[in-house]
């Protein structure tokens, strides 16, 4: 099994500037970062380490932009949406470079890598048709036949966005398109392991000429430039994704700097799944390896902790065994390749210990997996436990990673529906039956963002997506996510003068 012998292509950007206020810029300091190919662990580029003085230049560049610019105050709807068009036209010219990068980047298939820029281009297209129908409401007068009451929605401001590493160019199209077609303008961090899409989508946001001066800016770095954008009195709004812990910290920065500012963060997940008996037992393990394998298991709403009916239990464990078994795990760029590495050493070590608290902590027994893969890079197995405790360490921590707990039989959906309404997690959850009764019930009390029955995985652009509890507050994608990025003002006008 070889590893890629494909290079980073020449870059139509120099990725050791940063975009801030329509200009690719010298940033202040002199840090900088390696960028690695997850494949091979080989370096295929250096970047800058953004200093709170960058953060502060594309923070101020925002603010400007939206307050004395043309993007808020000449622009319509209309030029907005038509901005967005051709932002997309862009993505689309240029999608078989920005594919191969982000393959690079992320070590993700290069066939799932198409897909996430199928998305990116109709998110944009999807959000540009909301900019020129931003609507408020006539109210009658409750009081006196002499006052009009009416509200505007208008754009809520700068907002700095924080992305996670695992879908670089397709959440960033989650997040700016629909702030963009809002009216806000932006500062943006992508993840440090994966900044190179980022960076081209901004050379793309320039090359169209119809975005304004500071209406988009990068920013790169780690925990230094994202605290720099939290804490910044400039902002208006914070849209973090990422862990738990980082997005609780988020959320009391933004409470606690000079101005309470609003907050949208998309957080951690156990997402569990049910295994009813009524199924189709060879489709449906298909679908759970999906839905825990799918992007190395490096999913926010990963299928990790699954629950299997009792009467076929034993009958399930070895189609779910020969699903995980038959994933392609090959170099990157070839067609082939179902599951790919995961993103870095330090996320490798994280998963191989969590493998190894499941062996010895946890006494879970290996179903399949549990090792590195391919003797390069950052490769594991897909690693399947069952007969797992619904306590265990790994049945309940995010791992993030191509691992699946299989936890003990169950006999009653009521308990599982039980055990599972105490998580502390809420993003997602499948449950997998032909009884009509059985989803009802489940679809019904689970307390969680997204539900899938008879399928995961599967988002789109229209509808929205966020959780409950530790998996955050606010929305992504559909037309809430978009209300997200406005305000309401409330105008009342006495008439009779």
């Amino acid at each position: 099994m070889s590893s890629s012998k494909l290079s980073l292509p020449t870059l139509p950007f120099d990725e050791k500037l940063i975009y801030i206020n329509g200009k690719w810029v010298q940033p202040v300091g002199q840090a900088s970062a390696k960028i690695e190919n997850p494949d091979t662990a080989s370096v295929i580029a250096e970047v800058p380490e953004c200093s709170a003085d960058d953060v502060d230049q594309a923070v101020k560049a925002a603010h400007a932009a939206f307050h004395d610019g043309p993007w808020v105050n000449e622009y319509s709807g209309a030029q907005r949406r038509d901005a967005m068009l051709a932002l997309a036209d862009e993505i689309e010219q240029h999608r078989s470079e920005i594919e191969l990068i982000e393959s690079l980047n992320t070590g993700k298939p290069i066939v799932d890598v198409r897909g996430e820029l199928d998305d990116t281009i109709d998110l944009f297209r999807h959000f540009a048709g909301y900019a020129d129908k931003v609507q408020g409401r006539h109210i009658s007068a409750q009081t006196n036949s002499t006052t009009e009451a009416y509200t505007v929605k208008v754009p809520i401001g700068v907002i700095g966005f924080i992305n996670a590493f695992n879908y670089p160019i397709c959440l960033l199209a989650w997040k700016v398109a629909p702030a963009l077609a809002a009216g806000c303008t932006i500062v943006f961090k992508p993840g440090p392991q994966t900044p190179l899409t980022t960076q081209y989508f901004a050379h793309l946001v320039d090359k169209t000429g119809k975005f304004p001066p500071g209406v988009f800016n990068v920013v790169l770095g780690g925990i230094a430039a994202g605290q720099a954008l939290v804490d910044h009195d400039l902002t208006d709004k914070i849209g973090f994704t990422g862990s738990v812990a980082t997005g609780k910290h988020v959320v009391r920065s933004t409470a606690s700097s000079k101005f309470i500012r609003s907050a949208s963060v998309e957080l951690g997940g156990k997402s569990p799944g049910v295994v009813m008996p009524d199924v189709d037992l060879d489709k449906t393990a298909k679908l759970v390896v999906s839905g825990c394998m799918s992007n190395t298991g490096m999913n926010c709403n990963a299928l990790t902790r699954l629950w299997v009916h009792r009467s076929i239990y034993d009958e399930f464990m070895p189609r779910l065994k020969a699903a995980a078994e038959a994933l392609v795990l090959e170099t990157p760029q070839d067609s082939g390749t179902e599951m790919g590495p995961l993103i870095d050493e330090r996320q490798y070590k994280r998963v191989l210990e969590y493998i190894r608290i499941g062996k010895e902590e946890d006494k879970a027994e290996v179903l399949t997996g549990g090792s590195p893969a391919l003797g390069r890079g950052y490769w594991i197995q897909p690693t399947l436990f069952y007969n797992v405790s619904p306590k265990a360490r790994i049945a309940t921590e995010e791992i993030f990673g191509p691992v699946l707990s299989v936890l003990e039989p169950f006999d009653s959906l009521d308990d599982v529906i039980e055990i599972e309404r105490k998580s502390e997690f809420g993003l997602a959850a499948g449950i997998f039956s032909h009884n009509h009764q059985s989803i009802a019930k489940f679809t019904r009390k689970m307390r969680c963002g997204t539900i899938w029955v008879n399928t995961y995985n599967g988002l789109f652009s229209y509808l929205p997506f966020g959780g409950f509890r530790n998996s955050g507050f606010g929305r992504e994608l559909g037309y809430e996510s978009f209300d997200g990025y406005l305000v309401t003002k409330t105008i009342i006008d006495d008439i009779s003068v």
